[in-house]
């Protein structure tokens, strides 16, 4: 399964439970799931610094205080690799175009 699937499936599966007031690093990770879904699996450089600076927040934090920090961090991570697969496609040339050899 794709990593963009991925952030799908868990994003509709457990976020709503995951979200505390008050946790500016699941928010982040919150936002950068949704612009990522939104744009077929694209983040812009501003929501990947953001998504970076999410990540490492939540690597940070004492598991036994955030108890949802792991399940947070695991979401930031497929975000993370959805937006970097597209990050690695190369746009394609027009079907036409590629059989005219242009």
């Amino acid at each position: 399964m794709s990593a963009l699937l991925a952030v799908e499936r868990w994003y509709r599966e457990r976020i709503a439970r995951l979200l505390t007031r008050g946790d500016p690093a699941a928010a982040r990770v919150r936002a950068s799931a949704l612009a990522v879904l939104s744009s077929g699996g694209t983040l812009t450089s501003v929501q990947q610094s953001m998504l970076t600076y999410a990540i490492e927040e939540l690597e940070q934090r004492p598991w036994s205080s955030y108890p949802d920090s792991r399940e947070m961090l695991h979401l930031a991570r497929l975000v993370d690799a959805a937006a970097q697969d597209q990050s690695k496609v190369i746009p394609s040339r027009s079907a036409s175009a590629a059989l005219k050899g242009l």
